[in-house]
């Protein structure tokens, strides 16, 4: 009974997404003003082991040093960011003692030795600063008021969500919220709360971080398909499973050969970050966007709501090659329009009409 509840409201929640999304491409898209000289820091606790680890040579070491996801991968490629590692945790103190008996201890260890000392660390060298999980204090923020400060969540689920979603924070200037717009979440947003998807990024970061766009006959599970699905009928295509354990420069390269994700069955419902990172890559994503909550990266054409139906859709492709350049260079426009223009858009404006005090106003 609450799997089938579980599907009614996905299914809702992705058919009022879908109509939102249609409405809106009727409207003049505002342009993004963010200028490329912008100073970003991205402030991370060391008992967080998604995303990046600090002090890395390169913008390639940066995303490489990844644990499992790609995150904010355009905020690194496209401006001048830095990641720092916090001890904190809100307004309190994280102690590593407290994460001993995890199996992640060895890299909180590693993540802590890393650690800045806040109170003498010099922020005004930044225009924005991005906390993850409330990882400033209060006390921190209000030493630098001319700096624009936000709050990243991971996802919906997170104390404060929805409350900052609807009333804004009072500690941050805006919040950025995971989502790629469009949702039930909106009906009530607050203007300071921004829609950014956790693994903001557009079709460029292919090309820039030194991989070919060159496409086998590949097609790659998404990692909560059953592993015994049979492609039989499908001549010379290469499966491969998702690995929850791969290294993330590795899932990278397999994206990018690949030239289908597939994700139709239902089991649980996702995020969505898994096909932002495939349509990032120009994979052509095969799919039932009643599994997730950001679905709008799959197009009408590639909505498969069982295996067989997945098939068919894989094989249509194939035999017109022409159809699937189309359908691929739409997903392709979609991705950057909300998955990178609209969110930055949304910063661009916030700025402009709230906060003329800060920096990054004079930077448009």
């Amino acid at each position: 009974m609450v799997d089938f509840l579980k599907r009614i409201f996905m299914y809702k929640w992705s058919n009022i997404t879908q109509n939102n999304f249609k409405n809106f491409k009727k409207k003049k898209i505002k342009k993004n003003n963010l200028s490329k000289k912008i100073k970003i820091l991205i402030v991370k606790p060391f008992n967080y082991s998604d995303l990046y680890s600090p002090n890395k040579k390169t913008k390639l070491e940066t995303i490489k040093s990844s644990r499992y996801r790609m995150g904010p991968i355009s905020l690194i490629l496209e401006f001048k960011t830095k990641i720092v590692i916090s001890n904190y945790l809100n307004e309190n103190k994280i102690k590593l003692i407290e994460t001993v008996n995890t199996s992640k201890y060895n890299y909180y260890r590693s993540q802590y030795n890393s650690r800045i000392d806040l109170k003498k660390f010099n922020f005004s060298k930044f225009d924005w600063v991005i906390s993850i999980k409330d990882s400033v204090p209060k006390y921190i923020i209000k030493r630098y008021p001319t700096i624009l400060w936000s709050l990243l969540f991971e996802d919906h689920r997170e104390i404060n969500y929805l409350k900052f979603k609807i009333f804004g924070s009072s500690k941050y200037d805006v919040t950025l919220d995971t989502t790629q717009g469009f949702t039930p979440y909106d009906i009530f947003k607050n203007k300071k709360s921004i829609n950014f998807p956790y693994s903001l990024s557009n079709s460029s970061v292919c090309k820039k971080i030194g991989l070919k766009k060159i496409k086998k006959k590949q097609i790659l599970l998404e990692i909560h398909q059953p592993k015994n699905l049979s492609f039989k009928n499908l001549k010379n295509f290469k499966i491969l499973n998702s690995e929850g354990n791969l290294k993330i420069y590795d899932h990278f390269i397999r994206l990018s050969k690949s030239k289908y994700f597939y994700c139709p069955i239902y089991k649980i419902p996702r995020w969505g970050n898994s096909i932002i990172e495939a349509a990032t890559f120009n994979c052509l994503i095969i799919g039932n966007p009643h599994c997730f909550w950001n679905s709008l990266l799959i197009q009408k054409e590639c909505i498969a709501n069982n295996h067989d139906e997945g098939l068919k859709i894989i094989n249509t492709f194939e035999k017109n090659n022409e159809l699937y350049k189309q359908v691929l260079n739409k997903q392709m426009d979609i991705l950057n329009l909300i998955n990178y223009n609209i969110p930055l858009s949304q910063i661009s404006e916030v700025i402009k009409n709230k906060f003329p005090n800060k920096k990054i106003f004079n930077l448009f």
